[in-house]
């Protein structure tokens, strides 16, 4: 498993995780993930078991900026700062249709779905499908371009900021407002494999404190750049 490295010290390892990778084992299926790959090149034993290292987490076919502890002190650190909601993370998706305005904020509790035990689903005065505990979400975001194609579909290069951390928080908040990440079936792409051969989202940075025992907490920000697949389908659609 080759895995770009964004940043590396003593206690903390950041990477650009690839599409199509798990980032921890799940009961459904039998493969190699991130925290499997960690274990094995960086012999670490902090965290869940099977989920070594492992703080937050990815979708499989989501990319970008994942970072993970190498030891104790950093996995204390930096688990507390999600909880907390202390971190800045910010997404870049490509979506269905034009949406109308140019910065917003979505506010939609989100719970798991009835029809689907993988979706998680928003929950309002038109939802049928919630089940369980809801859970508050909230995601801001900013409208990087827009295009309309010669068949008159229409698509957005949308920048997204979650103040919360739920499971599939923004591929179900887009959903929500009508605004499928393409590429995203689960979530009701129309586009599907026509457009994009996965969800097109991407985690593009983080900004965190990094634990380090000589130098103090620092606050960094980390990048990664957007994927080649992704700026292959920014281009087709016009976006970039």
């Amino acid at each position: 498993m080759k895995i770009p490295i964004i940043y590396e010290d003593n206690h903390t390892l950041v990477i650009d995780k690839p599409a199509g990778v798990m980032v921890h084992p799940d009961d459904r299926q039998d493969e190699e993930t991130i925290a499997d790959w960690v274990k094995k090149i960086y012999k670490v034993t902090t965290g869940d078991k099977g989920r070594e290292g492992i703080v937050h987490r990815l979708d499989r076919n989501t990319t970008g900026v994942l970072i993970i502890a190498k030891d104790d002190i950093a996995f204390t650190t930096l688990k507390k700062q999600f909880k907390e909601h202390t971190t800045r993370k910010v997404y870049r998706a490509i979506v269905e249709g034009h949406i109308k305005h140019d910065t917003g904020m979505i506010s939609l509790p989100i719970a798991r779905a009835k029809s689907d035990f993988r979706k998680r689903t928003i929950v309002d005065m038109f939802s049928q499908d919630a089940r369980g505990k809801e859970s508050e979400a909230i995601t801001r975001y900013k409208v990087l371009a827009r295009s309309t194609g010669e068949d008159g579909r229409q698509h957005t290069y949308v920048e997204c900021y979650p103040l919360t951390g739920r499971t599939h928080q923004i591929r179900a908040h887009m959903r929500g407002i009508r605004h499928p990440i393409i590429g995203d079936e689960l979530y009701g792409s129309k586009t599907g494999q026509e457009e994009a051969s996965r969800s097109m989202l991407h985690a593009y940075s983080l900004t965190i404190e990094i634990p380090g025992v000589e130098k103090g907490k620092v606050k960094e920000t980390f990048i990664a750049p957007v994927p080649k697949d992704m700026e292959k389908t920014l281009k087709k659609l016009s976006l970039l």
